[in-house]
């Protein structure tokens, strides 16, 4: 690793950036929906750019069109981008030139390739309450997961009690394997159908109970410029926002910007 350069956050950016262009061009060409999810979305309507300590890249497809999706790039229509799974219960655009080092992941996982995140959206229940214990079943399976895959030493935290408990939980999970958790997490997600719901999520990951929102509300799609292109998002991005960061426009405080997710680099023959 000493004789790595890694990208600074420019040159990262400028990466993904790439990765995200092609990826829309092929959702396009193939009438695939998908929207600017997150940070994404976030610094395309505050900045029109990433925000300028982000480090990633999110997208979000309704279920039916990333199975497609999914479908459509079993063989890779790139010549360096590809469609990969790593631990996590989602797909990922990589640029297989590329080596990333997660920051938090256990050395066993931890390398990948620099990339896009790409979320399914799934149905939910009608009523309120069902979503509720919808959630809760997906927040447990998410924990379970994160513990396998997380090297605990690489959490930082000053209360030792929690600590030990981390250490305990990692150990233990890692034993029974991240599959059986990913597999479980992707079977709840999948349990109300995109198509036959009224409310949907992202709910496999991340904010869950706040991504939620009018199916019909979602797909009445807006096009927003990003750096020198326009992509799509969901037609309800001010209300999902809102629910989010609250007062989204407001720039935070550099001790609320997150890390970086990793070192990320060119592989060694480029």
């Amino acid at each position: 690793m000493d004789d790595v350069k890694a990208f600074t956050l420019n040159e990262l950016q400028d990466v993904l950036y790439d990765i995200l262009k092609e990826f829309a061009a092929f959702c396009d060409k193939n009438n695939l929906r998908y929207y600017l999810f997150g940070g994404t979305l976030l610094g395309a309507v505050r900045h029109n750019d990433f925000i300028p300590w982000d480090d990633d890249i999110d997208v979000s497809m309704p279920r039916p069109d990333y199975e497609r999706f999914i479908e459509l790039t079993r063989i890779s229509p790139w010549e360096h981008y590809e469609v990969r799974q790593y631990t996590q219960p989602f797909i990922k655009m990589v640029d297989n030139r590329t080596v990333m080092k997660e920051r938090l992941m256990r050395e066993k996982y931890n390398t990948q390739c620099v990339f896009i995140d790409i979320f399914p959206i799934d149905g939910l229940p009608e009523s309120a309450s069902e979503r509720q214990k919808h959630f809760r079943k997906l927040r447990r399976y998410k924990r379970c997961l994160e513990h396998s895959i997380i090297d605990s030493r690489k959490v930082p935290d000053k209360n030792m009690i929690k600590r030990v408990y981390r250490k305990i939980a990692t150990t233990f999970f890692y034993i029974l394997g991240y599959k059986r958790f990913r597999d479980a997490l992707s079977r709840q997600a999948r349990r109300y159908s995109y198509d036959l719901s009224e409310y949907v999520s992202v709910g496999i990951w991340g904010w869950a109970q706040k991504d939620v929102s009018k199916k019909s509300e979602l797909e009445n799609r807006a096009a927003i410029p990003f750096r020198d292109s326009v992509f799509w998002c969901q037609g309800d991005y001010v209300q999902s926002l809102k629910l989010k960061y609250q007062n989204y426009m407001e720039i935070p405080p550099e001790s609320q910007r997150p890390p970086f997710h990793g070192l990320c680099y060119w592989k060694k023959e480029m």
